[in-house]
C-alpha cells in the first residue's frame, strides 16, 4: 500500500530518473520534472506501529482529502467486507443514508469510464462526495482533538477522540495485521455500531456544505499529460517502489487484467487491489528493468495530438538493444494511462505487464 501526490516531463525516463526525483525537487526548469512533482509517500512510510500512530496517518488522510491512503489504512477484514457490500450496493456504511444517491449517481456516470469501480475508488468517490455535500458518518475532515489509547493488547485496541468538526465524540477500533502493523477496522460515534463498517453512527450535528473541487489530490495529480509524461511517471513510480500510484495510472482495461489476475490469491495484510498490487510488485518486483528506457518517438508523440478520449495507442519505445511494446490511452479528462507494457515480441506477456 500507499499514498500522495503530483506533475511533470523530460526526454530520457529511466529508474535513474525516480532517484532524481526523489532527491532533485529544487529544480524550476520547465522540462523537468522534479519542478512539478512531489513524490508520494508509500505505505511502508505510513507509520502504522501503534494504534494512536495509526489513527493520526487515518485522520492526517482525511485533513488532506487523500482518501486513497485513509482506505488502504483501514483493516483488510473491513476492507474486503467494505467490498462485498459494495458489491451488493449497500453504501450505509460510507454515507449517511442522505448522500447515499449522489455517490449512486456518481458511480453511475464513472461506470466503464477510466478506473474501475472497486472498493477502493467507491470509498474514494464517497468520500469526495460527502467532504463536499456533507453526508459523513464520522466527519474527520478537520481533525479531531483528544486522543485517547482506552484499551490495547495484541489483538485489538480502542482509541477515544473528539471531532474538531461537531464536537461530537469518536471510538476508532483497530487491529493489528501478520505484518505486525495495527489498521482501522471501525470508526464510530457513540450511537453507532460495531457492526456496521468501516463508519457508524448519526451525527447530532451535520458536516457542513464545503463544495470543494478535488483537484489537489494524489490520483489526480500524477503527471500523465503527454505519453512520454505518463511513461516518465510510471518509470519514476516504478524505481521508487510505489505501485500503489502505478496502479491509479493504469486505464480500467489494465486495472481489470489486475483485479482478475490477483482476485484468486487473497493476501492476508491487504484487502484492496492497489495494495495486493503493491505487495506483489514489492515481493517479485517489477518484471523489466526500465534503466536505459528511452523516449517515445517523435512520430508518436505527433500521432498521439489527434488521440481522442477513451482511444488507445501502440507503440515501441527503445529499451537497450531492444523495446518495449507499450500500449496508453487516453481518458476523460485529456491525460494518458498505460494499457499495456511487455518486452517487444513477448505476445504471451499478460496485460497489463507481468506482476508474478
Amino acid at each position: 500500500m500507499r499514498e500522495s501526490l503530483r506533475h511533470w516531463g523530460t526526454v530520457l525516463f529511466a529508474v535513474s530518473l525516480g532517484a532524481a526525483v526523489l532527491t532533485g525537487c529544487g529544480s524550476d526548469g520547465p522540462d523537468t520534472v522534479e519542478a512539478t512533482f512531489t513524490m508520494p509517500r508509500t505505505y511502508e512510510q505510513l507509520d502504522l506501529a501503534s494504534p494512536e500512530a495509526t489513527v493520526d496517518e487515518f485522520i492526517s488522510a482525511f485533513v488532506r482529502r487523500d482518501y486513497v491512503t485513509a482506505a488502504l489504512i483501514l483493516h483488510p477484514d473491513t476492507q474486503r467486507t467494505m467490498a462485498a457490500a459494495i458489491a451488493a450496493g449497500d453504501l450505509s456504511g460510507l454515507v449517511t443514508s442522505g448522500l447515499e444517491a449522489a455517490v449512486v449517481a456518481r458511480i453511475a456516470v464513472e461506470q466503464g469510464g477510466d478506473h474501475v469501480l472497486e472498493a477502493g475508488r467507491v470509498f474514494e468517490i464517497a468520500m469526495e462526495e460527502a467532504m463536499a455535500n456533507g453526508g459523513f458518518h464520522v466527519d474527520l475532515a478537520s481533525g479531531a482533538d483528544g486522543l485517547t489509547l482506552r484499551s490495547s493488547d495484541q489483538f485489538t485496541a480502542v482509541v477515544d477522540g473528539i471531532l474538531a468538526t461537531n464536537g461530537n465524540d469518536v471510538v476508532f477500533e483497530l487491529a493489528p495485521t501478520t505484518d505486525g502493523r495495527w489498521r482501522i477496522r471501525s470508526v464510530r460515534l457513540a450511537n453507532g455500531l460495531p457492526s456496521q463498517i468501516p463508519f457508524s453512527g448519526t451525527p447530532s450535528v451535520m458536516a457542513p456544505e464545503r463544495r470543494i473541487e478535488s483537484t489537489d489530490v494524489w490520483r489526480s495529480t500524477l503527471p500523465n499529460s503527454d505519453p512520454q509524461e505518463l511513461l516518465q511517471t510510471v518509470a519514476a513510480l516504478i524505481g521508487s517502489g510505489d505501485h500503489v500510484s502505478l496502479y491509479l495510472l493504469l486505464d480500467a482495461t489494465a486495472q481489470q487484467a489486475v483485479v482478475d489476475r490477483l482476485a484468486s490469491e487473497p493476501d492476508p495484510n491487504h484487502g484492496l487491489v492497489a495494495s495486493q498490487l503493491d505487495a506483489r510488485l514489492d515481493m517479485v518486483g517489477f518484471a523489466v528493468d526500465l534503466a536505459g528506457l528511452g523516449a517515445v518517438p517523435s512520430d508518436i508523440m505527433t500521432t498521439s495530438l489527434q488521440v481522442e478520449p477513451g482511444e488507445a495507442l501502440t507503440f515501441l519505445v527503445p529499451l537497450g538493444d531492444d523495446g518495449l511494446d507499450v500500449t496508453l490511452s487516453r481518458d476523460s479528462t485529456g491525460g494518458w494511462r498505460l494499457r499495456r507494457m511487455v518486452p517487444i515480441g513477448d505476445i504471451t506477456a499478460p496485460s497489463p505487464f507481468v506482476i508474478g
